[in-house]
């Protein structure tokens, strides 16, 4: 009996139980067999050193780097992809923390879906009666009639919070959009790591009028 590992596939075989062994398979002892497991446990390496033998090394660095049979390298070519892979996890990232931002701060997170699709329209009838108390506001109207509350003061309920949610998004957008050009004219995966972003912040809050959670509708 004996064991066997292949670097290109990063796999243990073993001569009893495996009939498809890879070619590159290299004999190892039992013991070496219990170093490379414990080694692989500690987030470390197995590779062919320059004289062709298995060492342990510390973990590869990242997907795109390779064993040069000395140390890890990364061609320019592997770090234009990994770079730009970084950025186009970082945009989502943002663009997720900016989104959950708007939900959380305008409510949107505790309501149906189907009531927030109503916001814009809400908005413009409610922007439309501001500027002239006999603009037709129909959806504003059932909704004030379904809630048995008067007309008008749902509609100058409507136009303050559409307000506000105007500000609020229109300072997100502002944000995320400095942070969004911050993340492209990255020249490096250090300068994209160095890209935080914290939609909490007091000139966000600040551009909104709000120190505090508010249902924008």
């Amino acid at each position: 009996m004996s064991y066997l590992y292949s670097p290109e596939t990063g796999g243990f075989y073993h001569t009893d139980l495996h009939r498809d062994i890879p070619s590159d398979a290299i004999a190892i002892t039992d013991g070496q067999h219990n170093d490379f497991l414990a080694a692989l446990a500690e987030g470390k390496a197995i590779i062919v050193d320059e004289k062709g033998k298995l060492t342990v090394t510390d973990g590869r660095p990242s997907g795109y780097h390779e064993w040069d049979g000395k140390a890890w390298s990364i061609s320019a070519q592997a770090q234009a992809k990994q770079l730009a892979a970084a950025k186009q996890e970082k945009l989502a990232a943002l663009n997720a923390a900016a989104q959950n931002h708007i939900n959380t701060v305008s409510g949107a997170d505790r309501l149906p879906d189907f009531e927030v699709r109503t916001w814009t329209l809400q908005a413009l009838e409610a922007h439309a009666w501001h500027e002239d108390r006999n603009a037709p506001t129909p959806t504003l109207d059932t909704i004030a009639a379904s809630r048995g509350i008067p007309a008008e003061l749902l509609k100058q309920k409507a136009y303050e919070k559409a307000v506000k949610f105007e500000q609020l998004t229109a300072a997100v957008v502002g944000y995320r959009q400095a942070l969004q050009t911050r993340i492209e004219q990255a020249g490096s995966l250090k300068e994209v790591q160095a890209v935080q972003f914290d939609f909490r912040l007091p000139e966000i809050l600040k551009s909104t009028g709000k120190q505090e959670n508010e249902n924008a509708r």
